[in-house]
């Protein structure tokens, strides 16, 4: 099971529009099992985000519904901590956005003690948390995606859920979404 943490939101079409949502759908589309942990507004934008998650078969009853619409605050210690106790099994925890430090401590704790793998995804001009362990992979977000970005990530977390070790999983994720590493595109 891969669990996501975030903030799903729609675009104006419907389709999901952040990392997280776009993540879990990729990871499930990868052939993993995905529930999204994280918060929505509450009223129709909400409704329709979490039925959007349904449809791709992404698992969402850890979901929280925010009063007020609009932008939903950042996910707290708290928020991440309840979450995680609607999960009965985890072996990739992916944090698809920055983290107030809480929050990131909770999720640290929740992949130790789930002996699960842990993926922090963080802006291209974010300093990578110092806190992390050393087995965990942190990815920078490009500035512009297309949802690329979300699909590597989705394939690298299912070859982690699979079983894989990460240098295989990457590989894989890599070769299956065509993705370009900075060497290759540097040729090297």
């Amino acid at each position: 099971m891969i669990v996501v943490l975030g903030r799903p939101r729609l675009d104006p079409e419907g389709a999901l529009a952040d990392t997280a949502g776009r993540l879990a759908v990729a990871a499930r589309v990868s052939g993993a099992s995905v529930d999204l942990v994280g918060a929505v507004p509450d009223g129709a934008d909400g409704d329709a985000t979490v039925v959007a998650l349904g449809r791709a078969g992404v698992g969402h009853a850890a979901v929280l519904r925010r009063p007020g619409g609009g932008e939903v605050r950042p996910l707290d210690r708290g928020d991440v901590e309840l979450g995680l106790r609607y999960v009965p099994e985890c072996r990739v925890l992916v944090a698809a956005e920055p983290l107030e430090p809480d929050a990131l401590a909770a999720t640290i704790e929740a992949a130790t003690y789930h002996g699960a793998a842990l993926i922090c995804v963080i802006p291209a001009d974010a300093v990578a948390p110092t806190d992390l362990p050393e087995t965990a992979t942190v990815l920078e977000l490009p500035d512009e995606d297309d949802g690329a970005f979300a699909k590597l990530v989705g394939a690298y977390a299912a070859g982690l859920a699979s079983g894989a070790a990460a240098t295989e999983a990457w590989r894989a994720a890599v070769e299956q979404t065509g993705w370009e590493t900075a060497s290759e595109s540097a040729g090297e």
